[in-house]
């Protein structure tokens, strides 16, 4: 195995990150567009490995680039994609497949679901147990069934770990059994 060439890969990362969102694309969406598989994108993204110069090729004429223009140089010209009549097709053929978009992606994920049901929910304001947090999300209309418990609680710990707003207001006397809270800030919550 070759030694991994950092800054292009550094350049080829940061490229297709870019090109993903002027095309709304997520990683199995640019799969899906490009052809190109699933593992290569994701080594090249998270720079991992030298991806093939074949493979660069193939990903940049997909967006009417050339590979040099992926990676060579960050960052490269995106302001023609969107107009791509290639991916305006697929972006008609594939409308219903939210884990194509990035724009729908959002729609149908967990974390955001619960971010902004948190947010707006003035119930959350008082203690809850987390069983009782996930019962009252299930309950919203705009809960998706492919919400898994376990996708819901996760998202519950993380936005308690990255935010100020919602935390562990207590926990139970043996230590099991958290609750959470959100607080109200004089401030408007981000």
């Amino acid at each position: 195995m070759s030694k991994i060439d950092y800054l292009r890969a550094e350049n080829i990362s940061k490229n297709l990150q870019l090109i993903m969102k002027e095309a709304d694309l997520t990683v199995d969406g640019i799969v899906e567009f490009t052809k190109v598989s699933k593992p290569t994108i994701d080594r090249a993204i998270l720079k991992l490995s030298n991806i093939s110069p074949n493979k660069l090729n193939e990903i940049a004429l997909s967006f009417g680039l050339t590979s040099s223009q992926i990676s060579n140089k960050y960052p490269v010209k995106t302001s023609h994609i969107p107009k791509l009549q290639k991916l305006i097709n697929f972006k008609s053929d594939d409308s219903a497949n939210p884990k194509y978009f990035i724009s729908l992606s959002k729609i149908h994920n967990a974390h955001r679901f619960v971010k902004d049901q948190l947010l707006t929910d003035t119930y959350f304001r008082e203690e809850r147990r987390l069983s009782e947090i996930k019962t009252r999300l299930k309950s919203n209309s705009l809960f998706v069934r492919s919400f898994s418990d376990s996708a819901l609680e996760q998202a519950i710990k993380r936005i308690a770990e990255e935010f100020e707003w919602f935390k562990i207001s207590r926990k139970s006397p043996n230590g099991k059994v958290f609750y959470y809270k959100v607080l109200v800030l004089n401030s408007p919550i981000q």
